[in-house]
C-alpha cells in the first residue's frame, strides 16, 4: 500500500474525533435547556463557539506551516481539544461550558487548516478529489456517531461523560499521530521562506470566492444536523428516532463522497456535478422542512451533498499556487469559520423570532443556492482573471 494512503488513514481518524467533539453540544441540547436553562439561541451560540476561534486562528495556523512541522501543529490542536473537553466535563455552569467550547474550537481550527494541507500535499496531482472526499467524510461520520451515541450516554451516565468521551477520542488521535504520521515530501521549488505574509491579489480573490462557497455548503449541513431533529419531533418522532433519521444523510454520504470523488476524477465534468448535486440538495432540504417523504429526502441530501463535497473542496487547490498553499488555506478557513460561527446563531434566532420549527432548515437550503452562485463566479474569474498570467 502506498504511504500516502496509510497517512490518509491516520488523518481520517484524527478528523473523526473533531466531528465527534463538535456534535457533543447539539446531541445534549435538551439537557442544556432543561438543566442549565438555555434558550435555543444560546444552544446555537454554544454550537457556534466551537467555530469562533477559527476566525482568528486560521491565518496564523497557515503561516505557521512555513516554520513548524505539520505533524507538530496537528498534535498541538489535539492537546487543545483534550483540554477543552475535560473542562466542559468538569463545568457546573454556562461559563465553564463556554470556555471549554472555545478551547476545543482552537484545536479544531488548527486541525482543519493542517489536515487539509497535509492531504493536499500527499495527493496533489494524484487522486486529490478522492482523497479529499474521503477525509471529509470523517467529519459527518464523527457527527453521526455523536448523534446515535451521545444522547444515550447523557441519559445513562450524565452530560459530563459525553464531554469526557470527546476528550478521550482526541487523545487517541494524538497518540496515533505521534506514533505513525510523517509529513509529506515537498518539492524544493514549492518551499518558501518562513513567515512570509500575504498573498498575490488575484489568489486572494479567487480563494475568497471558494471560501464563501465552502463556508455556506458546510453551514447548511450543520444547520440540518442541529435543527432537523426538532422538525421530526414535531411530526411525532421520538427524540431518539429523530436523531437517528437525521443521521441517515450522513451515513449515506460516507459512501457517496468517496465514490463520487472517484467518478468525477474518471469522468470529469466537475463544475457541472457540483452545481447539479448542490441544487438537488437544496430541494431535498426544503422537502425535509415541509415534512415531505422525510426519510427519502434525507437519503437524497446524503447522496447529493456527498458526491459534490470532494470536488468543491478541491477548488481550494486551484485558487492558489503550491508555495502559497498554507497561507491560502488559512484565508480559506477564516472565511469558513466566519460563516460557520454566525450561521447557527442566525438559525437559532430565526426559530425564536418566527416560531417556525423548520426556519433554520429553510435557511440552509438558501445557503446552498448561494454556494452555486459562488462556484459559477469562481469559474468565470478563472477564465477572465487567472491567478497566473
Amino acid at each position: 500500500m502506498a504511504t500516502r494512503w496509510i497517512m490518509l488513514g491516520v488523518l481520517f481518524v484524527v478528523r473523526l474525533s473533531m466531528g465527534y467533539q463538535f456534535q457533543s453540544v447539539a446531541s445534549v441540547s435538551s439537557t442544556l435547556v432543561a438543566d442549565f436553562g438555555f434558550s435555543y439561541a444560546q444552544v446555537g451560540t454554544l454550537i457556534g463557539l466551537f467555530l469562533l476561534p477559527g476566525i482568528f486562528i486560521s491565518i496564523p495556523s497557515g503561516l505557521m506551516t512555513r516554520a513548524v512541522a505539520d505533524k507538530n501543529l496537528l498534535m498541538l490542536g489535539a492537546v487543545a481539544m483534550i483540554t477543552g473537553g475535560v473542562l466542559m466535563a468538569l463545568s457546573e455552569g454556562p461559563s465553564g461550558l463556554y470556555t471549554g467550547r472555545l478551547i476545543t474550537g482552537v484545536g479544531g481550527s488548527i486541525f482543519n487548516v493542517i489536515l487539509t494541507k497535509m492531504v493536499t500535499e500527499w495527493f496533489f496531482e494524484k487522486e486529490i478529489v478522492t482523497a479529499l472526499a474521503i477525509i471529509l467524510t470523517a467529519w459527518p461520520m464523527g457527527i453521526a456517531m455523536g448523534l446515535v451515541s451521545q444522547g444515550l450516554i447523557a441519559e445513562t451516565l450524565g452530560l459530563e461523560w459525553v464531554m469526557y468521551g470527546t476528550a478521550g477520542f482526541a487523545l487517541f488521535g494524538l497518540v496515533l499521530t505521534a506514533m505513525f504520521y510523517r509529513d509529506a515530501p515537498v518539492p524544493a521549488d514549492q518551499r518558501v521562506a518562513p513567515f512570509r505574509f500575504g498573498l498575490p491579489r488575484r489568489q486572494f480573490v479567487h480563494m475568497a470566492l471558494v471560501s464563501i462557497a465552502w463556508a455556506l455548503y458546510n453551514a447548511s449541513i450543520i444547520l440540518l444536523v442541529s435543527f432537523a431533529p426538532d422538525i421530526l419531533i414535531g411530526d411525532g418522532y421520538s427524540e431518539v428516532e429523530a436523531r437517528s433519521v437525521t443521521s441517515l444523510f450522513m451515513w449515506v454520504s460516507l459512501v457517496s463522497a468517496p465514490l463520487g470523488g472517484r467518478v468525477i476524477e474518471v469522468l470529469g465534468h466537475m463544475t457541472a456535478t457540483i452545481i447539479v448535486m448542490t441544487a438537488f440538495s437544496a430541494v431535498g432540504m426544503m422537502a425535509i422542512a415541509y415534512g415531505m417523504a422525510t426519510e427519502v429526502s434525507f437519503v437524497v441530501v446524503g447522496i447529493t451533498l456527498g458526491v459534490a463535497v470532494g470536488a468543491l473542496m478541491s477548488l481550494s487547490s486551484e485558487a492558489v499556487s503550491p508555495e502559497n498553499r498554507g497561507p491560502g488555506l488559512g484565508i480559506f478557513y477564516t472565511w469558513y469559520y466566519i460563516g460557520m460561527t454566525i450561521s447557527p446563531m442566525i438559525a437559532g434566532w430565526t426559530k425564536d423570532m418566527t416560531g417556525i420549527t423548520s426556519a433554520p432548515v429553510m435557511l440552509a437550503a438558501g445557503m446552498l443556492v448561494v454556494t452555486i452562485i459562488c462556484v459559477g463566479l469562481f469559474r468565470l474569474l478563472q477564465k477572465t482573471w487567472p491567478i497566473t498570467t
